[in-house]
This record gives structure tokens, sequence and C-alpha cells, in this order.
């Protein structure tokens, strides 16, 4: 009897993910995640984070397709003050990057840098959204962590 199998010639495995963090900082599982890593910070406070996530899409969808949602995204958010949107290259890979501020119903207002960069991989495209998270309280010393880890951001080739 045939079978199909993941990962198999059909179904190719997602792209292998890596990122530098900072002493302080550690790896963390997340649901709905493939990679997380966050500055513990207590039960009564917000813990600056970054986490990783992939989503398969048709091979038609690009980096530009990528931003474009992205940007759609950032723009319906409930009160949403835009910072800076801009392509960059991280190691020579291609990203866009959004960094924006909102107030987030289980959080309150939480600054964001979220950067997606859109991977062929056989008969898909895997868009890699990485997204760092911290609070106005600490936003000062944790958006320099979290840009730096965001940008050591690799994708092995697949």
């Amino acid at each position: 009897m045939p079978q199909a199998s993941f990962p198999g010639p059909s179904f190719p495995a997602y792209p292998a993910i890596t990122l530098e963090y900072p002493e302080g900082w550690e790896p963390r599982p997340v649901v709905d995640a493939v990679l997380a890593v966050l500055d513990e910070r207590g039960p009564d406070a917000f813990s600056p984070n970054v986490v990783v996530g992939i989503t398969r899409a048709g091979r038609d969808v690009t980096l530009s397709t990528a931003a474009d949602a992205l940007q759609t995204e950032v723009a319906g958010l409930r009160e949403v003050a835009p910072v800076d949107a801009a392509q960059v290259s991280f190691d020579g890979a291609s990203w866009f990057v959004s960094e924006f501020a909102y107030v987030s119903g289980a959080a309150g207002t939480i600054m964001q840098v979220v950067a997606v960069a859109a991977v062929g991989n056989g008969p898909f495209t895997d868009v890699v959204r990485v997204t760092g998270t911290a609070s106005p309280a600490d936003v000062e010393e944790s958006l320099p962590v979290i840009r730096r880890i965001i940008a050591s951001t690799r994708i092995a080739a697949v």
C-alpha cells in the first residue's frame, strides 16, 4: 500500500532556524512556535521575548507578499503606533522588518519587532516570522537586545 510521510519527497521538512541570544535569556518551548527565547522576569512582570514561527504557503508567496501581509496585520492592530519598516539583510538573506507599538488585550501596551523572510522549499514557500516583544517599562533596555537577537537569525538551506 502506498504511503506518504513528513518529511518526505512531496512534503519537505521546515527549514532549520538558529538564533543567538545573550546570557540571562533562556530557550522556552512555546505552543505554535518552532523556537523561543526569553528574559524571564518572574510572574509579576512582562518577560521580553523572541518567538520564531514558520507558516507553509504556496510557491507564489514572496518576501514582498509576506511584507504586505505583515503591514496589513500591523495596520489592523488596536491603537497601533508604527515606528519603522524596511527591507534588510541578515547574513545575506533578505528580510522585511516592522517595528511598532500597540495595545494588546492580554499585556497592555507592548513594543514589537517583527521580521519575515520567504524561503522557497520544493513546491512551497515557508514564511519564517521572528517576533520580539518588550513592555514600555523596559523597552530602552530590551529593544536593542531584541534587535540583535532577530538580526542573528539564520535559516539553513533547505
